[in-house]
């Protein structure tokens, strides 16, 4: 296979994987700040912690089809 596709492969899990702990980390500093004040924690929040671990499992799922590409 062409070495361009694992370096489009590489990209995508480094993109997914930062993607996913910022998202998690936003995602929990929204909850905490909005716990912290006695408020309702935000759906939005949640969401986005949600959306950074379905993240992390795709960078995961790419990696293993990068490793399986070689």
């Amino acid at each position: 296979m062409p070495p361009i596709f694992k370096a489009l492969i590489s990209i995508a899990v480094w993109i997914l994987f930062v993607k996913g702990c910022l998202g998690i980390l936003a995602g929990t500093i929204t909850v905490s700040m909005a716990s912290m004040a006695g408020a309702t924690p935000p759906l939005a929040g949640v969401a986005e912690c949600g959306v950074g671990i379905i993240a992390l499992i795709l960078a995961a799922v790419a990696a293993k089809l990068r490793q399986m590409v070689e």
